[in-house]
């Protein structure tokens, strides 16, 4: 069971496909269709949490089942904000790398 609610994929089968011309071949269209699931689930997971919430509040769904979908929606998100946060620092950390 995934509790995050993200698919793992493993970096190193995102470039099995040779590349084009100028560097951009399958493996940059991959990486973005695994950067698009991923948003995708991302916002799945809030949506199921408001739907939870809203049928908490009519009384359709129990409190502990609209929990229970809060608490995956926030861990969904914490996962999301800190590879994030991990993409900025390395960008931030190779901007600041000297050239020569």
């Amino acid at each position: 069971m995934n509790p995050v609610g993200l698919t793992l994929t493993n970096p190193a089968n995102l470039n099995t496909v040779g590349s084009s011309v100028g560097g951009h071949g399958a493996g940059a269209s991959t990486f973005g269709a695994l950067l698009k699931g991923a948003i995708s689930q991302l916002e799945s997971s809030q949506a199921h949490a408001n739907q939870q919430i809203t049928g908490a509040m009519t009384g359709q769904v129990t409190i502990t089942g609209a929990m229970v979908a809060i608490a995956e929606a926030q861990s969904t998100l914490d996962v999301a904000t800190a590879i994030r946060n991990n993409v900025v620092q390395a960008y931030q950390t190779i901007m600041n790398m000297s050239v020569g």
